[in-house]
């Protein structure tokens, strides 16, 4: 007796990851949030910023707003303004390789109006539980590393 397969599952390869050329350093990304350079240092300005430095404006979003000092309305600053999901941030998008401060590298999680949460390996220890760490890059200096 013959069985019929309701689906045809073929496996699939993935396309081999194509290698992103590295923005050269003092080059204005296109991106979709602000960018700037002061002392050779990329970042996204602020809106109080930006309407005195020379920037590059975003493909969708204008310089994000100056927060706000009160825990309640810096609570909703972050969920509708900051934390806003981006396609990219200054040029990192989900998936690339990065180096942070201090030589380590990095792999893009996500990007926001804020900056890009980036995910690295913690040193092997005993003591450890966690094998990974994240944290969030804004900026990149002049040797190419990206930092808080």
């Amino acid at each position: 007796m013959q069985t019929i397969a309701l689906f045809d599952v073929a496996p699939t390869v993935p396309a081999p990851a194509k290698p992103r050329r590295p923005l050269a350093l003092g080059e204005l990304p296109i991106s979709s949030v602000p960018a700037a350079y002061d002392r050779e240092h990329l970042y996204s300005p602020q809106a109080n910023t930006a309407a005195v430095i020379d920037h590059r404006p975003g493909d969708q979003f204008p310089p994000l707003p100056t927060s706000p000092s009160g825990p309640k309305t810096w609570r909703d600053w972050w969920r509708t303004e900051a934390s806003v999901s981006t396609p990219d941030y200054l040029g990192l998008e989900p998936g690339d390789v990065i180096t942070v401060v201090g030589k380590t590298t990095a792999t893009v999680v996500s990007t926001c109006r804020f900056g890009a949460v980036v995910r690295y390996e913690l040193p092997r220890s005993p003591w450890a539980t966690e094998t990974h760490g994240e944290m969030y890059v804004t900026a990149r200096n002049q040797f190419g590393h990206w930092y808080r």
